[in-house]
């Protein structure tokens, strides 16, 4: 399973992790590579008097919690994994 909201799209972003020091300033600081994961917790949408559980981003979470289903429809996110919004 792929880590990514099911509403905004969100998923896994790589680059590098930037240490701010030097051995000596003729040398470039070091960097890594590494991956920033989105926090994503799974949630269950109601449409239709059928129940789908889809993945969400906190951010797309917050805002679900704040307008319901709504954000859903505004985010024109018609048809959700098989679920028909209203």
């Amino acid at each position: 399973m792929a880590r990514r909201c099911d509403v905004c799209d969100k998923k896994t972003a790589h680059g590098d992790s930037h240490i701010h020091r030097h051995s000596a300033w003729r040398y470039k600081a070091p960097r890594t590579k590494r991956t920033w994961v989105p926090n994503l917790r799974p949630v269950k949408v109601t449409a239709k008097e059928r129940t789908q559980e889809i993945t969400m981003c906190m951010a797309c979470y917050k805002r679900y919690t704040k307008d319901g289903s709504s954000f859903l429809t505004k985010k024109q996110v018609k048809e959700l994994k098989g679920l028909t919004l209203v």
